[in-house]
């Protein structure tokens, strides 16, 4: 059982504002999620590169998976959308596009949720439905270029959802680590995409300036989510 927007909101207390940065934002799902828990102290960064979930997230009319409109979250000023894949330096790159064909139209505009900057491997064959094939050109950003660009000194909480590039995500925010309280990350123990980081990977990575505060295993793979607490907050 994963973390919900109730316990991230208590852990990061009474702020006169709140800062977020919700990587992999797909469609929406958890966006709307944050949007209703916190007031009108947020603001909310999401980023996703995936052609289909921009236009979820930039495009009045636009729906999610659901069908629902997602005008709402549009044009709701806390709400911050940038259509970057995040990594570890600014560039192009390749984005290896996803479809699950048990949606409506095979998936071509709604449940692009597994794409990566990574080739599947394990991701491909466990879950048939889904398909890899299709690539799109997609900006890459380092949360440190991003960060000083907005003259973004701190922030609350990451949510990372990015599908194998969990590496090249926090090698990106190096210059920052200091300035993030949380960190929640998907992780993989197994071979889900190439060359991607495992937990302990990420564990290592972080071990400087972060504790390892709980994991929430996945039930139907080796994986699942992890939440990292900065060693400075008591």
């Amino acid at each position: 059982m994963a973390i919900n927007h109730d316990q991230i909101k208590k852990l990061i207390g009474e702020k006169e504002e709140v800062i977020i940065f919700e990587i992999g934002c797909a469609d929406g799902r958890d966006t709307r999620k944050f949007l209703q828990t916190f007031g009108d102290n947020l603001k909310l960064y999401t980023f996703d590169p995936e052609p289909v979930n921009i236009k979820a997230l930039s495009e009045i009319g636009a729906t999610n998976y659901r069908g629902e409109s997602n005008n709402d979250i549009i044009q709701d000023p806390r709400n911050i959308f940038h259509p970057y894949a995040m990594c570890d330096e600014d560039k192009t790159i390749i984005f290896n596009r996803s479809r699950d064909i048990g949606y409506p139209d095979k998936g071509e505009g709604v449940g692009r949720y597994s794409g990566s900057i990574h080739d599947p491997v394990n991701q491909a064959s466990m879950y048939t439905g889904i398909l890899f094939d299709q690539t799109v050109e997609a900006q890459g950003r380092s949360l440190d270029s991003f960060c000083k660009e907005k003259s973004i000194g701190h922030i609350d909480f990451i949510w990372m959802d990015t599908q194998g590039a969990e590496r090249e995500v926090l090698g990106g925010m190096k210059e920052n680590y200091t300035n993030i309280d949380y960190i929640y990350t998907e992780y993989y123990n197994e071979e889900m995409y190439k060359d991607q980081i495992y937990l302990n990977g990420i564990v290592e990575m972080l071990s400087e300036n972060f504790d390892l505060l709980a994991t929430f295993p996945f039930t139907d793979c080796q994986g699942g989510d992890a939440l990292f607490k900065n060693k400075k907050i008591p």
